[in-house]
């Protein structure tokens, strides 16, 4: 009996094309599950707790309802679309604003209305051996770096005040 006979068949059984497509599905499905269940190179590196505050100003009355503890950060511009972090805690101040008085000088008045919100803001990242924070692995969080930032209600602009790795329990 030959191993491959005139109609191109295996044994006489089954086509040599056949064969060829069941191999390449086996290997396809044998990549797909050890890149979706096996570690990558690399991704053995922890993630560590980052706090970071930022400060929201001048904020309209309806922000206070659309800003909420628990709700989730993001940042379409700048990210991957995973959350920068979760609200923790938010302090309320009222708003102000810089007037020109009537003697050609400048005071910080309230400014009826509106309000300053400071948002406590805890995420997972990465501190890179230059201390640069990267929330997500990859999207760099700055103090004072300002940028459009958005929960599930609401988009706003937010300074970034203070940073830091939490400390580890124990």
């Amino acid at each position: 009996m030959k191993i491959i006979d005139r109609n191109g068949r295996l044994f006489g059984k089954i086509s040599v094309i056949d064969v060829i497509v069941i191999l390449a599905v086996i290997v396809m499905a044998a990549a797909i599950y050890v890149k979706t269940h096996k570690p990558q190179t690399g991704s053995n590196v922890a993630t560590t707790t980052i706090v970071y505050q930022m400060s929201v100003e001048n904020q309209p009355e309806y922000m206070l309802d659309a800003i909420q503890v628990g709700d989730q950060i993001y940042d379409k511009e700048r990210s991957t679309g995973g959350s920068l972090g979760t609200i923790t805690d938010i302090q309320v101040s009222d708003g102000t604003y810089e007037a020109k008085l009537d003697d050609g000088t400048y005071e910080i008045v309230p400014a009826q209305g509106r309000y300053n919100l400071l948002l406590t803001i805890e995420g997972q990242g990465l501190i890179d051996e230059n201390g640069n924070y990267l929330l997500n692995r990859v999207y760099n969080l700055g103090v004072n770096s300002s940028r459009e930032f958005n929960n599930k209600y609401g988009l706003f602009l937010g300074r970034i005040v203070s940073i830091e790795a939490a400390q580890p329990e124990g």
